[in-house]
């Protein structure tokens, strides 16, 4: 496991031109740079599956906390499929400047950081505080909280595979549907939020 968080944290420093296709790299930069972001999946691939092994093996249950490690595991993955996807040079110039990039971004980054932190609450609340959290809050809440993050964002990777620009305030007719999903998903996210509080 060493092995592999070492090798993320060095291939990571690698990695870092693939944010750049767009700047006019030539053919073996992006060529180099498309290598070693594939390759970063390996080691990523051996830390998921070492997760994953240690919450089927062991005994878990069914705990709030649990739940979130669950939803952690399934939306980085996802997340790091799509970033397979514009690890590509050819994928990434269409895709730069869409809304598959602002899905990408928040299914790795700040929904993996936010499931994080709702599991590491629910497992350590009761040693600060000494009191435990209602379980029943926290799976409905991770219900909800997961349906609602999914509403939002996964309509982003569609609108933007078909090329919808990221940073405009107004899109095509054609996007409505997809606009109103991520409302409900954001709305379902207030309400989460306040079965946090």
């Amino acid at each position: 496991m060493i092995y592999a968080l070492a090798s993320i944290a060095l291939l990571g420093l690698l990695v870092w031109g693939h944010h750049m296709y767009e700047v006019g790299l030539d053919s073996d930069t992006r060529a180099y740079f498309t290598a070693t972001t594939s390759c970063i999946a390996i080691p990523t691939g051996i830390k998921i599956f070492s997760w994953l092994a240690t919450l089927l093996t062991g005994f878990v249950g069914c705990s709030a906390c649990t739940l979130y490690c669950y939803g952690f595991l399934f939306l980085f993955s996802f997340g790091g499929f799509t970033g397979l996807i514009i690890a590509n040079a050819p994928l990434d110039i269409p895709f730069h400047d869409s809304y598959f990039v602002v899905g990408h971004f928040h299914y790795v980054l700040s929904l993996g950081a936010v499931y994080s932190i709702l599991a590491s609450v629910y497992h350590w609340f009761i040693i600060g505080t000494g009191n435990k959290l209602n379980e029943s809050y926290g799976k409905l809440m991770f219900i909800s909280w997961f349906s609602s993050s999914n509403l939002i964002f996964l309509p982003m990777q569609y609108t933007g595979c078909s090329a919808y620009p990221r940073r405009i305030h107004d899109y095509p007719i054609f996007f409505i549907g997809f606009r109103v999903i991520e409302l409900l998903g954001i709305k379902g996210l207030v309400v989460s939020g306040l079965l946090i509080v």
